[in-house]
C-alpha cells in the first residue's frame, strides 16, 4: 500500500505539495528577512497581482492532475516565485549614508549617467543651469533621494506621453514629478516615468525640509531621472558613470 503511495501520481502530488509549502516558507522568509528594506506600500498592488497569478497557478496545476501534467503546475509555481522575488528586489529600499563635505552634490538616483548636458531658464536656478540625466534599469534601486540639504519649495505633478525611460526626449515629453529645492544649492530634480506602470510617487510636500539623502519618492517599473544644477558646479561624474542615489558625489559646488 505505502508502495503504491510512493510511485505514481501519489508520489507526484506529494512532491508537488512539498515543492509548494517550501516555496511558501522560502518567500515568507525572505519577505520577513527583506521588510525593512522594501518600499512595501509601493509594493502591495504588484505583490497582489503575483500572488494571485500563484493561487490561480496552483488551481490550474491540481485540475490537471488528473491528465498527468504535473509539470505545468511545477512552471507557473516557478514563474510566480521568481516574479514574486523580481517584484521584491525592485521595491527594495536599502537605507544609505554618506560622508558629506560642504558644497557636495549627491546622486538623486541609482543608474547610470547617460546624457549631461545645459539648459536654460530653468525655475529656481539663476542663470544657465547644468544637467545629469540618469537612466534606471530594472534592476535599480528605484527610490530616489534629496541631493542636497534644502527645503523643497515646490513640487509639480505634469501628465505626459508614454515613451520609453531610455529615450533622452521622454524627460519633457513623459509623465514626471518636479521637485524644486532651495538651500546653499539650489537645485531642480525630476522624476520621469517609463512605459509599464507610469506612475512616479512623491514621498514629500512642498514646504518639506530635507537633508541629504533623505528620500524623495519612487518611480514604478523602469525610468529616468534628472538633476538640475547651477552652471557654476564641478561635474565628477561622466556620461557611463555608474552613480548610486545618496552615496555618489556628482557634483561640487
Amino acid at each position: 500500500m505505502l508502495a503504491k503511495i510512493l510511485t505514481g501520481t501519489g508520489l507526484k502530488i506529494t512532491l508537488g505539495i512539498g515543492l509548494t509549502v517550501f516555496g511558501g516558507l522560502l518567500l515568507a522568509w525572505i519577505i520577513s528577512f527583506l521588510k525593512p528594506k522594501i518600499a512595501l506600500k509601493e509594493a502591495l498592488g504588484a505583490v497582489l497581482v503575483v500572488f494571485a497569478f500563484g493561487v490561480l497557478s496552483l488551481v490550474l496545476g491540481v485540475t490537471l492532475l488528473k491528465y498527468r501534467q504535473q509539470w505545468i503546475l511545477c512552471w507557473l509555481l516557478g514563474i510566480a516565485l521568481l516574479l514574486m522575488l523580481t517584484v521584491l528586489s525592485f521595491f527594495r529600499d536599502p537605507e544609505r549614508s554618506a560622508k558629506v563635505n560642504e558644497g557636495d552634490v549627491f546622486s538623486p538616483a541609482d543608474g547610470v549617467v547617460d546624457l549631461i548636458d545645459e539648459a536654460a531658464e530653468i525655475p529656481g536656478i539663476p542663470g544657465k543651469a547644468k544637467r545629469i540625466s540618469i537612466f534606471l534599469s530594472l534592476f535599480n534601486v528605484h527610490v530616489q533621494r534629496a541631493p542636497v540639504a534644502g527645503k523643497i519649495t515646490k513640487i509639480e505633478h505634469v501628465k505626459g506621453k508614454v515613451l520609453p525611460a531610455f529615450l533622452g526626449e521622454s524627460s519633457e515629453k513623459n509623465r514626471h514629478n518636479v521637485y524644486y529645492m532651495e538651500g546653499e544649492i539650489p537645485v531642480v530634480i525630476k522624476q520621469i516615468s517609463g512605459i509599464i506602470a507610469q506612475r512616479p510617487v512623491s514621498w514629500v510636500k512642498s514646504g518639506q525640509q530635507l537633508g541629504i539623502g533623505e528620500r524623495l519618492g519612487l518611480i514604478k517599473f523602469g525610468s529616468r531621472v534628472d538633476i538640475y544644477l547651477p552652471a557654476k558646479c564641478e561635474l565628477l561624474v561622466d556620461v557611463d558613470s555608474k552613480v548610486k542615489g545618496g552615496l555618489t558625489k556628482i557634483a561640487k559646488y
